[in-house]
């Protein structure tokens, strides 16, 4: 029963793959060059047997199978995995964000041009009955909006848009296409990460293998030269050395096994180190979101500001500004600060505890040292895949989600 759901299980988890295999082959058979592009080419194969590798190597990592060693762990990429899945379920709220201020934008814009169509309706006019029978006062119908600019409105609503595109939606639309860029450098990381422990249980194996041969070609050897001494009565010999020079390719190709366990070992700490960099980068970027949102509100408050100057309407006296930590300090009755009496480049006197004499008595005043100020952490310098992603950022799509599961 246990060997049937084990094959039922690892058939399960083999036949998801099937499609990327297929579908990663076509795409690499159709990015070769015409003169390349045949059926007999070697690339697609290539292609072919690394991706079967990697769907093996996956395969036998989700069932548990570990190398020839009890002490075999697959090579971890949990950390990047980690952080990734945290800034997709941010990246998720970012999108909602960034639809939502697009629909605010869209209603002010609506808003605006209901606004001009109210104010170019004719004003209804009064009517006197005469023998002609009902005729207007007014020969020509006046508009709501007589006097309003209109080519206010509609430059508020272009500004408006300008300005949140620049200031606030490019920005989110950067994050996004980062974020985007480091998924598929992780899918390059975690591709590299199967191959390298393919080929490290491929090692481990010939390792393994080769010790077992050289143990019984040994024992063979002792046993031939301890009958053959045994029969000329002399003392069995040593093992000779066509027992070990008959190895030497064998332990050869195992050296070239591990030196490409290693080079490939190194590949995928520096891929893994890149990736690792870059989320550093983007959870940077993260913190300052805040200011996008502020700068979203103000954008639109500016416009519905500016589209207020096209009525010509003197506003209303503006109430007394609420005390602030500037002006609090003149309306109270305390000590002005420093900067409003002209001693701006004077460094406050530090503070005094206590008093103590000469000798450190009771009248000896004693100095507080200033707080240290702790440094914060530096960022490192992040890729420059990182940087060209964000100068190529593309609008936001909210309806693919084709990138969910990079």
């Amino acid at each position: 029963f246990h060997s049937v759901f084990c094959f039922v299980y690892v058939s399960l988890l083999t036949s998801r793959y099937w499609l990327d295999i297929a579908q990663t082959s076509r795409s690499a058979y159709l990015q070769l060059p015409e003169s390349l592009n045949l059926s007999a080419s070697s690339a697609p194969r290539a292609e072919v047997m690394g991706i079967w590798k990697r769907v093996t190597e996956k395969t036998k990592q989700a069932i548990g199978l570990k190398a020839n060693s009890a002490e075999w762990r697959p090579t971890s990429n949990d950390r990047n995995l980690a952080m990734i899945e945290e800034a997709r379920r941010f990246s998720r709220q970012l999108k909602v964000l960034h639809r939502e201020l697009k629909d605010v934008e869209s209603r002010i814009e609506v808003s605006f041009g209901v606004l001009k169509t109210v104010l170019n309706a004719p004003l209804p006019r009064a009517y006197e009955f005469t023998d002609k029978g009902p005729v207007p006062v007014e020969k020509e119908a006046s508009i709501v909006g007589a006097g309003v600019a209109f080519e206010t409105l509609n430059v508020a609503t272009s500004d408006l848009k300008s300005k949140l595109q620049i200031e606030v939606l490019s920005p989110l639309e950067q994050w996004q296409n980062a974020f985007r860029m480091i998924k598929i450098r992780n899918v390059k990381c975690m591709e590299l990460r199967l191959e390298l422990d393919a080929k490290r249980r491929e090692a481990a194996a010939m390792a393994v293998g080769l010790e077992k041969q050289k143990s019984k070609a040994n024992m063979a050897e002792t046993d031939k030269a301890a009958a053959d001494a045994l029969k000329a009565s002399a003392a069995p010999p040593g093992i000779p050395t066509s027992a070990s020079n008959k190895w030497e390719d064998a332990e050869f190709k195992l050296q070239k096994e591990e030196d490409k366990v290693a080079r490939l070992h190194q590949r995928f700490r520096d891929i893994e180190e890149e990736v690792y960099t870059a989320l550093l980068a983007l959870i940077n970027d993260t913190k300052v979101l805040k200011q996008y949102a502020a700068t979203a509100l103000v954008v639109f408050q500016q416009a519905y500001g500016h589209a207020y100057t096209a009525f010509g309407i003197i506003p209303p006296d503006e109430s007394p500004p609420l005390a602030t930590a500037t002006n609090s300090a003149v309306a109270t009755p305390t000590k002005a600060p420093s900067s409003l009496s002209g001693h701006e480049n004077i460094p406050p006197a530090p503070a005094m505890i206590g008093t103590g004499n000469a000798k450190g008595g009771p009248d000896t005043p004693v100095q507080v040292p200033p707080p240290v100020k702790l440094s914060e952490p530096q960022v490192p310098t992040a890729p420059a895949w990182y940087t060209e992603a964000k100068q190529h950022a593309e609008p936001m799509n909210y309806g693919d989600d084709s990138d969910e599961d990079i």
